[in-house]
Formats: structure tokens, sequence, C-alpha cells
């Protein structure tokens, strides 16, 4: 279906300072001036900063900030006037919407990236598919779960030895708010990694026989052959980590990445709007450098489509 995006559009090269979109669109590109103040998820912040470079380099900008107070912080702050962007890892609750709207805070939503924990085994170690509620039952905090067996008659008799990443990392708060209903909640008799060492944590579970651990998709998925993946069930059947399926959203150990912002902020020209074209354009190039699952390519299409039909400025062509 044809379609023309009446906006200024910022196409990937002239972003990452490649190359030239025309001397057009570079013009309009140097009346952008402003600050903005982004804040939110800490898994987000390598994204966030390679956009704030960008933003910088082609308006001369040097005082856009990226902070990491966290989710609940962040939408507080954009409610209250007090930042630009909150970059975020879930949807906005309703109150947090009422408290925006009562402040005259015109909501605007676009997604940018996925992220996602991945289970992994040792290869030995015969765990296909395990239910969240059996993942519930081996990770809670006080789980005295010590053997595989003890989740169900169909697991392996098998000491439990578990890996996974340190409190403060974002796959940590994926996986515990996920599986024990609480980010969080978590026993701590595990075998813990700091980022980046998710490669190392993939080698010591390829190393132990009895191994089962999580880590963040992104940073391990050039390893993942050397051990098992174990399918997630939440009630609709097993579903294996795939690419796809973390795009999709049908893995249950995934979630989308979220800007949202004023509306009345991110006109043509405005410095909001200008970091968020950014943002779009090169979705799938920070999303792959800095750690993220990217975008598919028909939902970068969507977010850009529904952000300038909201803003006024898209327009299908007549053919």
């Amino acid at each position: 279906m044809p379609q023309r995006f009446i906006s200024l559009i910022i196409c990937s090269a002239i972003v990452l300072g490649l190359g030239a979109c025309g001397a057009k669109s570079t013009a309009g590109l140097l009346t952008v001036r402003g600050r903005v103040a982004v804040d939110g998820s800490k898994s987000m912040q390598p994204f966030n900063l390679k956009a704030e470079t960008v933003f910088g380099n082609f308006t001369g900008d040097e005082d856009t900030s990226v902070e990491t107070s966290g989710d609940s912080v962040a939408l507080k702050r954009l409610c209250a006037g007090e930042i630009d962007i909150a970059s975020v890892a879930r949807e906005i609750t309703a109150a947090e919407s009422r408290a925006c709207a009562k402040n005259g805070v015109d909501l605007q939503r676009v997604m940018i990236a996925h992220q996602a924990a991945v289970l992994v085994t040792n290869r030995s170690l015969a765990i296909p598919c395990l239910k969240d509620s059996q993942l519930n039952l081996l990770w809670q905090r006080g789980s005295k779960i010590d053997n595989y067996r003890q989740l169900g008659s169909g697991s392996p008799q098998a000491p439990v030895s578990l890996f996974g990443p340190t409190e403060s990392s974002a796959a940590f708060q994926l996986f515990t708010s996920s599986i024990t209903g609480q980010a969080g909640d978590s026993r701590g008799d595990y075998k813990k990694f700091i980022y980046p060492q998710g490669p190392a944590m993939i080698a010591a579970v390829a190393a132990d026989q009895d191994a089962l651990g999580y880590f963040d998709y992104a940073w391990v998925r050039d390893q993942l052959g050397q051990v098992g993946q174990v399918a997630v069930d939440a009630g609709d059947g097993c579903v294996a980590p795939t690419l796809a399926a973390i795009q999709d959203g049908s893995y249950p150990l995934s979630r989308p990445l979220y800007y949202y912002f004023d509306r009345a902020k991110s006109g043509q020209l405005s410095a909001v709007g200008t970091f968020v074209e950014i943002t779009i354009a090169n979705a799938t190039l920070f999303a792959n450098r800095y750690f993220l699952v990217p975008l598919t390519a028909e939902q970068i299409v969507t977010e850009r489509v529904n952000w300038l039909k909201q803003t006024g400025r898209y327009k299908r062509s007549a053919g």
C-alpha cells in the first residue's frame, strides 16, 4: 500500500553522519534547537545515549540529558513537566495517565525496541520447557527446591545449579516481575554474573552438567548455540525464545520498550520531535548495537505512521 510521509523525515545516513539526504532536509534540521531531558529504564541507557549523541551532532545542543531513575520515577517526572521523554520498560498505568492529564500533558507513546530474558541449560540437562508456575517455585525468594525432580515427575533427577544476572540488571527485574509477580523477588543462592559477562555465564552453564540459568537475550544471543534453550509455558503452551516470538510478544519473558512524551512538544522541527525521529530512523541499528531486541520492519513503519498521524503530519498518497 503506497504511503507518503509529509514530515521532516531523517534518513539513517544523515543521522549517523554517513552521507546526505539532500540540502533541503539538512537545512531543515539545522533550524532545530533546544534541550531534551530523557529519564527512565537503565536497560535503555546505552540506546538513549547514542540518540543523545546523534541529536547533539545535528543541533549543536550540549545540554540534552539521559538519566536512569527507573520507570515509575520517569513517568512521574514527565507528568510533572520535569522531563521531555520517559524511556520505560512498561506501559503507563491508568493512575499515571490521569496524573498527566491533570497537568495538561497530552501523552503520546512510541515503541522503540524489545527486551527479553532467555532461559538456558547445559545441553545434557533435559528440560525443554517449564511452566511459569514451575519457574516461580524454583526461583521465588526462600525457595527450597534443590533438585529439579521437585518441579514435577517429568523433570530430571539432578541437583539444582542456578545461574543468572545480578540484582541491579534489567534482566533480573524483567524475569522476577514476570515469574514471581514482583520485581526483585528472587532466591539469592545462584551464581551471579554482572554485565557484560553474559558470554562468560553461557560458558559456565556449558561447563556444568546440572546448570540452568537466565540472562538478557541480547547479551548472549551469539552464544546460544553452546547451550540448551528452555521454552516457557505461561498458559498458552510452550513458547521458545526465538527472535520472532520476542518481537511479537508471544514469548512470556519479553516486553516492549517505549518512549512517552507530550504531544504538544513533538511537532515538526521541535527538539523532542527531532529526537524521536532520530530514534525511529535508527531503531534497528541502535537496538542491535546497544543490546536490545530490534523492532520488525513492519513495527517501525507502524510506530512512525501512528506518531505522524497524531501530530497531523501524515498523509496517504492517492496512488
